[in-house]
């Protein structure tokens, strides 16, 4: 956005001002070098050319439309061509302000309105192919086309111009031969998703893989070989982890995948055995079929490192480590394997008294409603403070929980915890909002669960209807009769059900009607790039498009910024959570928040609501 100074008449006589060209309607000559500058309420003057001031702020949206005329087409409301003029609100009010164009121009305006919308490529293209006398030189036009197709040739100039910096850019941050992020890129990417896991507790994974035997196929069939069996590779291994992470090249045959969520170590060994098994189809060169293997090495964030240096050299060692034994193989790094699993067993024991040694807490974070901007609920969410270990990750021991049966015994804690919390702030006069509780597919399925729910609110006098049982989608597809005994049960309870993760597993849309639950929550990874990737806009459009159908509340989580909540708000979905709002807070934390109102409507965008 770019700052006009403009002239002002003051108490003391013409004081200089800066505004925002975003807050400019218009600009109009009123003599040779001399303009005045509409915004909506206010008019200014300026000294400087409409021609250097169009070039300024082409990309702005600024548009010459007459040889008096520089308007900002961001904010026309309308135009009559019969009339030769654009408007800048209601036609029908007499005090809109509006602004003529020139009657040799009516057939370009409507075409540099879409021509703005066009990325740099489509713009050039289109300028060339539907206007050719765009690419004539300004002094061959005749006096009445050259104020207005200097406009065209502003286009190709600054479309060029982002059409250059992309490509030097992409040259700068991605591999020549493959196309995949390079080192330098890779670098910003893993300081991004370390200072991501670690404001979040998540753990991260650095994959070092090496592809065995493409030395042999350079020194037999040429580099030209050897280079297509690289791009081959890369091209699968990048396609095969676009939904987990990155893919880039780290140099000659080496690659580096960056996991960001790793949720687990078992979950980072199931990727690294899917790339193997990528391998186990050759390429065909010419006539030749070209078997490759892999050897690949894995370093986890925090439990191994840190920093993104630390992690590439571990993962380094234990990819050397998986090329001792044969190649195609994987291996965490560990500086004694015997240690690790030592550690491992210790945090075990560790985790088996956190309940009784008071170490567990929870976090709450705020669910707000997007039609009043009030906060209707929010979610506990685990966390486990080790006396020597500190703040140990939700990924790093909910796992050990759940493979060990701990998930039942910390299951349950979670629940009468979070409803004598919910339950204390009532008493006190805090508003009223409902409790979600994350329930494991192991504790679902235990023959006592309703019972545990019923004597969980029956022990803190929490009425039912404001706790809510938040099921993975993968619960509801492991016994579906059995899921939709209990969740009637639960229902009979008075208590709310919603499925998490919602998009991320394989369960029948036909089966969400069956359950009746009462919300639907969609996942991050949707969230995350929902502005940016049309097939994760389209993927939330349709799910809170289904929402709506099957009267179910929609709940977006892990909202980060003002582009998520703006297309949520667009696009009709209920509630959010995420950090645009809260981080996941403790108790006594909350409790301030709580304090202060459930009223969150000063934090949408102005754009978002009235």
């Amino acid at each position: 956005m770019q700052n006009i100074p403009i002239l002002r008449q003051g108490r003391e006589g013409t004081e200089l001002q800066i505004i925002r060209s975003s807050d400019i309607i218009k600009i109009e000559r009123l003599r040779h070098h001399e303009y005045r500058v509409h915004t909506r309420d206010e008019q200014h003057i300026l000294d400087m050319s409409l021609e250097t001031l169009e070039e300024w702020l082409y990309e702005e949206g600024f548009r010459l439309i007459d040889r008096n005329n520089l308007v900002n087409i961001h904010h026309i409301a309308d135009h009559d061509l019969l009339k030769g003029k654009v408007y800048f609100g209601d036609p029908a009010q007499s005090d809109t302000l509006s602004a003529s164009v020139a009657r040799s121009q009516y057939k370009h305006l409507e075409t540099l309105l879409r021509l703005r919308q066009l990325p740099p490529e489509e713009a050039i293209r289109e300028v060339m192919d539907a206007v050719p006398e765009a690419g004539q030189a300004v002094t061959e036009l005749n006096s009445e086309e050259r104020k207005f197709q200097r406009s065209y040739h502003t286009l190709l100039s600054v479309a060029e111009r982002q059409r250059t910096e992309s490509r030097i850019w992409r040259m700068a941050f991605h591999d020549a031969l493959t196309g995949l992020p390079n080192r330098l890129l890779l670098q910003e990417r893993m300081k991004e998703a370390f200072e991501q896991a670690k404001t979040s507790q998540l753990l991260s994974a650095v994959m070092f893989i090496d592809l065995d035997r493409i030395k042999v196929i350079n020194d037999t069939l040429g580099h030209h070989a050897g280079d297509q069996v690289l791009i081959h590779w890369a091209t699968c291994m990048s396609a095969f982890t676009a939904p987990h992470g990155i893919t880039a090249r780290f140099s000659g045959d080496e690659f580096i995948i960056l996991l960001p969520d790793a949720k687990s170590t078992d979950f980072v060994a199931k990727i690294a055995a899917g790339l193997l098994k990528l391998f186990e189809t050759p390429f065909v060169y010419g006539h030749h079929d070209l078997f490759s293997t892999a050897s690949i090495g894995i370093a986890m964030y925090p439990t191994d490192g840190d920093d993104p240096e630390t992690l590439l050299k571990f993962a380094d060692s234990a990819m050397y480590k998986a090329k001792g034994k044969g190649g195609n193989a994987f291996e965490f790094y560990s500086s004694d394997k015997n240690e690790r699993s030592l550690d491992r067993l210790s945090l075990e024991i560790d985790l088996r008294k956190s309940v009784d040694r008071r170490e567990l807490l929870l976090h709450y974070q705020p669910i707000v409603d997007l039609g009043t901007g009030r906060m209707v609920g929010m979610e506990s969410l685990i966390r486990w403070k080790h006396p020597q270990r500190g703040l140990v990750p939700p990924g790093q021991f909910i796992p050990l929980a759940e493979e060990t049966g701990m998930i039942v015994p910390i299951g349950r804690w979670v629940l009468e915890e979070a409803c004598r919390q919910t339950r204390e702030w009532q008493l006190i006069g805090m508003p009223q909002v409902r409790v979600s509780v994350n329930i494991s597919v192991i504790q679902f399925q235990q023959p006592d669960f309703v019972d545990s729910v019923r004597e969980a609110l029956d022990r803190s006098g929490l009425p039912a209807e404001m706790l809510c049982l938040e099921i993975t989608e993968n619960i509801a597809m492991t016994n579906v009769q059995t899921v939709i005994r209990t969740i009637n049960e639960l229902r009979e309870l008075g208590v709310a059900l919603s499925i998490d993760d919602f998009g991320t597993g394989y369960s029948s849309l036909s089966y969400l009607k069956r359950f009746r639950v009462h919300t639907l929550k969609i996942d991050r990874s949707f969230i995350q790039e929902v502005t940016t990737d049309e097939e994760s806009a389209a993927i939330v459009t349709a799910l809170i498009a289904m929402s709506k159908r099957l009267n179910i509340r929609s709940l977006a989580e892990g909202v980060e910024t003002r582009e998520q909540v703006e297309f949520l708000i667009e696009h009709g979905c209920n509630e959010i959570q995420g950090f645009w709002f809260s981080k996941p807070l403790p108790a006594p934390e909350f409790e301030v928040l709580l304090c202060k109102g459930c009223d969150f409507l000063g934090a949408f965008p102005s754009s978002g609501k009235d």
